[in-house]
């Protein structure tokens, strides 16, 4: 099922990077007896070393060329079927495209899907509201983009009227009439409903 995923998301990924290149990693453990525990990422061409090892050769390794990066490599590890569940996460990892030794750089909600311009983005439920984050995998990091949204749904919260007001509001969200708002991480600012209509349709 796992690889199943994989598959199907590489399929997505070409769409939205036609320029780049990817191949699914042939994984092998290093010998056991080893000071560390490592791992072995190969393919046609080239292979990474990864000491983050966590995971093993059981979770499926992808890595990505993508143009424009300086002659980077992304590797996605993505979750095994015993870490799956609703904060799953694919770590990232940078190295050299040819080979050479891959360095964690984050990770992203196995859940996110990916956009034409390669970001990805998330939405999920959590307390009393939904949350819609978009990431950006960078060379040497992977960047949570702000503000996010949250679509209010339930309960009272202190929300910014506009960017410049100096005093939050006490506003109430409901599943009929759920408030919108964008959030920095230190306050929330009223968004207009359109903003979170993603959002609205999973409710």
């Amino acid at each position: 099922m796992i690889r199943l995923m994989v598959f199907l998301l590489s399929i997505y990924s070409g769409a939205a990077y036609s320029a780049s290149t990817e191949h699914s990693l042939i994984c092998k453990e290093a010998d056991q007896n080893a000071d560390q525990a490592s791992l072995t990422l190969s393919f046609e061409g080239g292979g990474f070393s990864l000491d983050n090892a966590d995971r093993g050769c059981r979770s499926d390794y992808v890595a990505r060329e993508v143009a424009g990066t300086e002659n980077i490599a992304i590797i996605f590890s993505y979750p095994t079927s015993d870490d799956m569940g609703l904060n799953a996460q694919v770590m990232i990892f940078s190295a050299v495209a040819k080979g050479g030794k891959a360095t964690y750089i984050g990770d992203i909600p196995a859940s996110a899907s990916e956009l034409e311009d390669g970001t990805y983005k998330d939405i999920q439920q959590s307390g009393d509201s939904i949350y819609e984050n978009v990431y950006r995998i960078e060379s040497t990091k992977v960047v949570t983009l702000t503000p996010g949204k949250e679509l209010i749904i339930s309960g009272e919260q202190c929300v910014y009227k506009e960017v410049g007001s100096t005093a939050c509001q006490k506003m109430k969200g409901t599943f009929k009439k759920p408030v919108c708002v964008l959030n920095n991480g230190e306050r929330k600012v009223l968004a207009d409903a359109k903003e979170c209509m993603d959002m609205r349709e999973s409710l």
